[in-house]
């Protein structure tokens, strides 16, 4: 059946996919493809081809592999920026760089050209049975184990001492960002003896199925009075949604889809012929939803960059009057609130802003992962007093919405245990940086978290212990003040036209250069650390073997 896309799904990407950078801007790196089982734990016999690409530019004999994950998307658009520095700097290479590395850029199982089987509206769900997390994370083990630099990139090295880079013989350092982050710190716990450390930035590692906390961090970014109108404005249309008659309905839907379709300076062509009969027949939570278009580039470009033109222009009615530090709700009614907001709304276009089409494989994989195991519903909380999501966006919606794409064969709920095994907020990995976002809705399920239900864990920039783990509840990590989603893995330094028109190509800040190089930073400080230490286990054990005989 094909997805409903009334709602947001609760993506970690950025909204728009973005082309392959132009052949010879940058040197030739093909991809390379290894033969993965397709089933690690049963019966089901068959491989695939796992594509994956390496830089062994600065790579010295005896140096670590730095894995860097590309997670639920097409890997090859990440290719020229985090393997090649194309227009800026990377985590990957500039560490690479300093400890003569080989650098490695992986592409997850059922994303860009890794398909087991075709992704696509006819994929059965006997397939999708091996797209889970455990198989997933058992794939970079397998490779880890059996990938060599001594002959072929797919061949296999029956002694460990012949393969300096087995994890046995040198260290694998895995850098990720969002669901790579929680991959990462995941196999830190499930596999220490392969994934040596990490860098996990802005890592959901608590799996939960209720997460109206993801627009609680974005309200917490807004000016207070910008916050209150956008909390009276959604309790009110939603109160009429739900309690109006059925010609108030009808007209508030109108209303809203008008203020979508509608351009700047009163333009409304692209409402032409739109009726008020055309929006009766819209659903609740649709219309709803175009209160919160604003919020559509906010997971990247955070509040000042790409909410705050919209409160400017809500706060000052069109610029036609001085801001209330109260709001206009307050000051007013919500009903001049509610005409300031439309007319925001069609006068910053959000949904015309261009960009490139999404990719449908990525789309339709990822809605398996969160319906099957991770959940992350980010639906509208009406119990709380500051909501700005629709409370029309529920947990029964996104069900629904799971239920109708996959059908039979899917959990009656998302699996969360599978993640929550290793730890969730508790986790307490040795040899883990976890990084953060000061606003970052995804913060709200990671270690950082200051939701009321989570332990409040508070980050420490010292450096711990090699193989150590921090004294629970701190742990190793540090918060970027103002950021918002993965602002660290690498930096832009030329701007280019996939950086255009709130395009992105993900996990870096695009308004900020600091926290790429605050994170690095702390992150080569704790491989000076650790790295030293590589090994020391397993010498001293041969050394008490010595002693003993």
């Amino acid at each position: 059946m094909p997805v409903c896309y009334s709602l947001e799904v609760p993506s970690f990407r950025s909204l728009e996919s973005v082309p392959a950078v132009k052949r010879g801007e940058t040197a030739a790196n093909d991809a390379l493809f290894f033969d993965m089982p397709l089933d690690h734990f049963g019966n089901t016999s068959g491989t695939f081809k796992n594509r994956y690409w390496i830089n062994d530019t600065y790579y010295k004999s005896g140096g670590p592999v730095f894995l860097f994950d590309s997670g639920e998307q097409n890997a090859e658009p990440l290719l020229p920026y985090y393997l090649q520095e194309y227009h800026g700097l990377s985590a990957t290479m500039q560490l690479a760089k300093r400890y003569g590395g080989l650098a490695i850029l992986w592409e997850h199982r059922f994303y860009g050209d890794s398909l087991p089987f075709p992704v696509n509206d006819n994929t059965t769900i006997e397939q999708w049975q091996f797209l889970t997390t455990e198989q997933a994370l058992e794939d970079v083990v397998y490779f880890a184990n059996s990938f060599s630099l001594l002959s072929s990139p797919k061949s296999e090295s029956s002694s460990d001492q012949q393969n300096p880079i087995h994890p046995s013989v040198t260290p694998w350092i895995w850098l990720g960002g969002s669901y790579p982050g929680v991959r990462g710190a995941l196999l830190r716990v499930r596999n220490p003896e392969t994934i040596f450390a990490v860098w996990a930035s802005s890592a959901p590692v608590h799996a939960q199925v209720d997460m109206s906390s993801y627009y609680k961090a974005a309200e917490r970014s807004l000016t207070r009075n910008c916050s209150a109108d956008w909390v009276a404005v959604t309790k009110y249309v939603d109160d009429i949604l739900r309690n109006g008659s059925a010609q108030q309905q009808a007209e508030m839907k109108y209303r809203l889809l008008k203020a979508r379709l509608d351009g700047p300076g009163g333009n409304d062509t692209g409402s032409s012929g739109f009726t008020i009969k055309d929006a009766a027949n819209i659903s609740n939570d649709e219309a709803a939803g175009v209160l919160m278009d604003p919020l559509n580039f906010y997971q990247y470009y955070g509040f000042q960059a790409s909410i705050l033109p919209f409160c400017n222009n809500l706060e000052t009615r069109n610029f036609t009057a001085l801001p209330l530090e109260s709001g206009l709700a307050a000051a007013h009614d919500v009903g001049v609130a509610l005409d300031s907001f439309l007319t925001a709304l069609a006068e910053l276009n959000y949904d015309a802003i261009p960009g490139s089409p999404d990719d449908p494989v990525a789309d339709m994989s990822w809605m398996w992962q969160y319906c099957s195991e991770y959940g992350f519903y980010q639906r509208g909380d009406p119990n709380n007093p500051l909501s700005i999501e629709t409370s029309f966006i529920s947990l029964e919606l996104f069900q629904q919405q799971c239920n109708a794409t996959f059908g039979m064969g899917l959990p009656t709920s998302p699996q969360v245990d599978h993640i929550n095994k290793y730890g969730g907020w508790n986790m307490t990995p040795s040899n883990v940086l976890f990084t953060n976002g000061e606003f970052d809705p995804w913060r709200t399920m990671g270690l950082a978290s200051i939701e009321s239900n989570s332990p409040q864990r508070t980050p420490s920039v010292a450096v711990p212990t090699c193989n150590t783990a921090p004294a629970f509840p701190s742990f190793f990590g540090l918060t970027h003040a103002n950021m918002v989603h993965v602002s660290d893995m690498r930096v832009l330094l030329t701007p280019d036209a996939n950086h255009t028109d709130f395009k992105t190509v993900g996990f870096y800040s695009p308004i900020s250069q600091e926290p790429f190089y605050s994170g690095l930073g702390l992150f080569q400080l704790a491989l000076d650390e650790w790295l030293p230490c590589f090994g020391q286990d397993k010498k001293s054990a041969s050394m008490q073997e010595r002693l003993s005989t």
